[in-house]
């Protein structure tokens, strides 16, 4: 599916914030490394602490990976449930599918080669689609898509 342009450039813009973070807090901790580093060449702390202070600062970086790395969601591609409608507005699940590739911006034809069906089969279930929703127009189907919470 595509994606949508300002969904995108969000994305970009998180990932710059985030590399600018990770980039700033590493060069912070080599300085503070390479300061401690060198009160323990100039004998001015002792090797259990300059180790002891090392440990510290790893253990710490660690820690906020770890948990970084476990906040991240693992997005699982799943079969779509049913979506709960009136009797008469119950869509099956490859009208589902065929209403979100409408929703992404694709043509008849592109729905077609995109799931290998004909193009009259899909003519067949944008219409279905059409009169399920209680629409004329692909814009309508999206809209009323979007309020029914059937694509994002």
């Amino acid at each position: 599916m595509a994606v949508r342009p300002g969904r995108l450039a969000k994305s970009k813009k998180e990932f710059l914030k985030y590399v600018l973070f990770m980039g700033l807090l590493l060069a912070c901790a080599i300085a503070l490394l390479k300061t401690f580093e060198y009160y323990y060449f100039s004998y001015k702390i002792k090797t259990d602490v300059f180790i002891g202070v090392v440990a510290v600062l790893f253990l710490s970086i660690g820690v906020y990976l770890g948990f970084k790395a476990g906040k991240k969601n693992n997005y699982t591609q799943q079969p779509a449930e049913p979506v709960k409608l009136p009797m008469e507005m119950e869509l099956s699940q490859r009208e589902i599918e065929v209403l979100k590739l409408i929703a992404a911006g694709f043509s008849n034809q592109e729905i077609a080669d995109k799931l290998y069906l004909s193009l009259n089969t899909i003519k067949t279930h944008t219409n279905n689609i059409y009169s399920k929703l209680g629409v004329n127009r692909r814009t309508q189907a999206i809209e009323t898509a979007r309020n029914l919470n059937l694509v994002p």
